[in-house]
């Protein structure tokens, strides 16, 4: 058994699972809301609590339609991306561990696997960008021996809507430079 579900079964052992399906859906509401308004920390807060949900969200699913036919959790799917760009591996073990202990939500394994690579890619461009100020974009794909320009693509895209990053038009590509994460969950960096 799972400690963390262990832990979940706990925190919602005397509530009802409609109750809890509910508060699934305001969550889902809310984490829309928040990326939109991009206040990503909070996203993030929301995402946490609606994966604690998902136990209930299977079986009554399973309940009412005789399957568990979801095709989107937005918490697996947008909350394993920021998790990653944060460098947030606890939070992706967590999940993880969520991921495989439902045999339902066999379809996000390969999220979680990308969240992963993700997480160690921004891990590196940031490391990178730090000791080359300046460097280009397109030079990402060479110097960190990664084939998927995609992939780079899209962790540099998230690095820079988190404030990791910063990227000022240079042609065809981007120069890229660190930036101060901020410290309050805001999308605005820090001044020096």
């Amino acid at each position: 058994m799972s400690k963390l579900i262990e832990i979940f079964r706990e925190r919602h052992k005397n509530v009802s699972s409609s109750k809890l399906v509910d508060e699934y859906y305001v969550l889902l509401r809310r984490i829309q809301e928040c990326k939109k308004a991009k206040n990503f920390k909070k996203m993030l807060r929301y995402c946490q609590k609606s994966i604690s949900l998902l136990e209930p969200l299977i079986e009554q699913t399973k309940k009412e339609f005789g399957v568990f036919d979801i095709r989107s959790i937005p918490a697996i799917e947008i909350g394993s991306i920021f998790w990653a760009i944060y460098g947030d591996e606890a939070q992706l073990l967590n999940l993880k561990e969520i991921i495989e202990f439902f045999p339902e939500l066999e379809p996000w394994k390969k999220t979680i696997e990308k969240a992963f690579l993700m997480k160690d890619l921004a891990q590196r461009i940031y490391q990178y960008v730090k000791d080359n100020e300046g460097c280009l974009q397109k030079e990402l794909k060479k110097a960190l021996g990664v084939n998927e320009g995609r992939l780079i693509s899209n962790v540099v895209y998230y690095m820079e809507l988190v404030g990791k990053l910063e990227r000022k038009k240079m042609g065809n590509t981007y120069a890229l430079f660190c930036k101060i994460p901020p410290i309050d969950g805001s999308n605005t960096a820090l001044s020096n």
